[in-house]
């Protein structure tokens, strides 16, 4: 009997054991601990990021030139993190000339030279595979006649001419100090980003309105010097309007400035006024001042933040002439569209050296890239005025007297 008892209180205790394992089957599991994904660029942002998006997007795009930069040093950290968030095939070619950066953040380096550069803003842009590239260019177009029954219809082409682009190297240096390399990710990318950005996009407006002798720099003839030079019979260019006798110390007045629009063929449909900023207010706008009476809509319209003469808007380019010199032209009235041809001939490569600097404790970024310029459409030369015929880029200039 004692034997029984005790089986029985020994299944009882197995029994409870049954229902307590049971009980803690139906209990609800305990949700793991959510994983924690850095995000840094999300902890605030630097006062002025030029890269686009919203403030987030921004602080990622600046926040990943300054990783990429950092790997660019040694950081194994920060290439690393290249690698897993700016892809693998993103991570950036080494070339003989350093560093290519990786296609996400080129395509930002190209927005913002897009955004500092006037002439990448209106001029179009070609892709250059090789450091020529010949773009074709319509100069004749096909005859129409009128033939007689039974006549055969004459035949005739369109004919085309090459508009050869050379790629030219161009290249910055950008000084930025190891504090900020090292504390602070976003501002040194975005810092790096901007002033690169700005200073390629400044020295290739600098290139394409330019009127002087470029060939012992860039080698590329800009927009001004490619009609003023055109002959040296400055009134045989179709495509040149010479300011009055006397006008450089003075100014040029309306009636060459609407001798401008004159010349301008309807073609140019998207033509604008460039010129520096301080040479349209010493000018233009002493020309504009003294009209008056129902002239008044013409200078209100002449002023403000997106100015318009004759009906076209002027840009401001402040790499261009902003004194009355003589024998030298100032203002430009062109459609760029049409009338050049920029080549892009590869991406940006950037390579770092912590020696240039070195007193100064500071790094030393040089990016390098290559491009190309045409101005094609200036127009023919012709003694004879009825066989002028100006092209889609007009220059004022002024005279040597």
């Amino acid at each position: 009997l004692a034997q029984v008892k005790g089986l029985m209180a020994e299944a009882e205790q197995i029994a409870a054991r049954i229902e307590a394992v049971k009980a803690l089957g139906e209990m609800a599991p305990v949700a793991p601990k959510p994983v924690q994904i850095e995000e840094p660029w999300k902890s605030g942002t630097i006062g002025k990021n030029p890269l686009p998006g919203t403030r987030d997007e921004a602080n990622f795009k600046a926040y990943a030139w300054g990783k990429w930069a950092q790997s660019l040093l040694g950081n194994r950290k920060a290439a690393e993190w290249v690698k897993n968030n700016l892809k693998a095939q993103s991570e950036g070619t080494t070339t003989a000339g350093g560093f290519t950066v990786p296609d996400p953040l080129s395509s930002d380096l190209i927005y913002l030279r897009e955004g500092f550069g006037i002439a990448r803003q209106n001029c179009k842009i070609f892709p250059m595979s090789s450091d020529i590239l010949n773009v074709p260019n319509a100069t004749a177009s096909t005859t129409v006649y009128y033939p007689g029954e039974n006549t055969a219809i004459t035949a005739s082409d369109l004919t085309f001419a090459q508009v050869q682009l050379v790629a030219k190297k161009m290249a910055v240096l950008t000084q930025v100090s190891k504090e900020l390399a090292e504390d602070s990710v976003i501002d040194f990318g975005a810092t790096l980003a901007r002033d690169m950005a700005y200073v390629m996009a400044k020295e290739e407006d600098r290139v394409v309105f330019n009127n002087a002798d470029d060939a012992s720099t860039s080698g590329i003839e800009g927009i001004l010097r490619a009609v003023y030079n055109a002959n040296a019979t400055k009134a045989n260019i179709a495509s040149l309007v010479l300011f009055d006798t006397g006008s450089v110390a003075g100014q040029p007045t309306l009636a060459n400035i609407r001798s401008m629009v004159q010349k301008l063929p309807t073609y140019a449909t998207n033509a604008k006024w460039y010129m520096h900023k301080e040479f349209f207010y010493n000018n233009i706008g002493l020309r504009l001042d003294a009209l008056g009476g129902n002239n008044i809509e013409a200078i209100q319209n002449a002023y403000g933040n997106a100015p318009t003469l004759y009906g076209y808007p002027v840009v401001f380019v402040q790499n261009m002439p902003k004194v009355n010199t003589a024998s030298s032209a100032a203002i430009l009235l062109g459609d760029l569209s049409v009338g050049t041809a920029f080549g892009d001939r590869r991406g940006v490569t950037i390579e770092v050296s912590d020696q240039r600097y070195f007193v100064e404790d500071s790094l030393a970024f040089k990016g390098t890239c290559r491009y190309g310029f045409n101005a094609h459409d200036v127009g023919n030369v012709n003694a004879t005025a009825a066989s002028r015929v100006p092209g889609s880029l007009i220059v004022g200039a002024f005279q040597s007297t």
